[in-house]
């Protein structure tokens, strides 16, 4: 009988913390989300409701986030690159402030498609590409199935090694536990801090009114459409089409990224003929964040 009431303790323990948590983590996401500015413009591109930030004047420049974030994330490197470049930071469907409508193709590939399809409506004919994480493997796609729309490619700690799906097979698999997963663990604000700050190799230029903007557009993603976008990508094409891709590129890795470990990066630029690598030292996954400077130098000397 002890036992009993020990363990229905434990229970009551632990749905008490996970109910105080999705509470906390529903305010704070509140709380930032109205921080965020909607300084864009939003397009109806195929069947998805596109959010598109744009800065600077010049050559067409496009920006892609990685996972899980959003055009946030590229703010000030975008500043930097905006002074004689016209940077286009482009929300994914289903991320930032752009909708899901659960009908599209949300892999690597769709994501490419659905560039190409927002540059015809934009009228840029070819664009330099920068993308990170996710970003890079959409970059990528477009290089490998639109070349002619791409003058360059910049790749920010991309892999496209490896799959996509970060849930156990038994929980993505299930739409309920997918749910559960989702909403009381993975878009939390105790665990999405701790990946945040696991992916910095250098913590001195976090901020906490950043993070907090990042973690309100997490919050914001609909689990409908993670349970799609997990289905859709397992980064398989890639690792056996690279030597077929033709296009300028530089990769930036971070010397210190526990996501992606540079051993990734090394063997993108051996994989990829015309292609430079660059290590970031002392970076983690998102070097742009944590040395946003330095890596402006490099993709402006590159681009220019």
């Amino acid at each position: 009988m002890k036992v009993v009431k020990a363990l229905f303790l434990i229970l009551l323990i632990g749905i008490a913390l996970v109910v105080v948590n999705s509470i906390f983590s529903v305010t704070m996401a509140r709380i930032y989300f109205n921080r965020i500015e909607r300084d864009g413009r939003y397009l109806k591109v195929d069947e998805e409701e596109l959010f598109l930030k744009i800065l600077g004047e010049g050559k067409p420049t496009l920006m892609i986030h990685g996972f899980p974030g959003s055009h946030v994330d590229f703010q000030e490197l975008a500043e930097l690159l905006s002074s004689n470049r016209r940077i286009y930071m482009i929300d994914l469907p289903g991320f930032g402030l752009s909708t899901a409508s659960n009908k599209g193709d949300y892999s690597e590939k769709g994501y490419a498609d659905l560039t190409v399809d927002l540059m015809d409506l934009l009228n840029i004919e070819k664009a330099d590409v920068i993308g990170h994480s996710l970003g890079g493997e959409v970059g990528l796609n477009l290089a490998y199935y639109y070349p002619e729309r791409m003058e360059s490619l910049v790749l920010i700690d991309a892999s496209p090694y490896g799959e996509r799906d970060f849930l156990p097979d038994f929980v993505s698999s299930n739409k309920i536990l997918s749910w559960l997963a989702m909403r009381f663990f993975y878009q939390t604000y105790p665990i999405q801090r701790y990946i945040y700050l696991r992916r910095l190799g250098n913590r001195s230029n976090f901020k906490s009114e950043e993070f907090g903007k990042y973690f309100a557009l997490v919050d914001h993603m609909p689990v409908s459409f993670l349970y799609e976008f997990m289905r859709g990508n397992d980064g398989a094409l890639f690792s056996q089409s690279l030597g077929e891709i033709d296009c300028s590129t530089l990769i930036l890795w971070g010397e210190r990224d526990k996501i992606s470990p540079l051993s990734y990066g090394e063997k993108l630029s051996k994989e990829l003929s015309d292609s430079i690598l660059t290590v970031i030292e002392g970076a983690g996954h998102a070097p742009f964040i944590e040395y946003p400077k330095r890596v402006a130098e490099e993709i402006t000397g590159f681009l220019e």
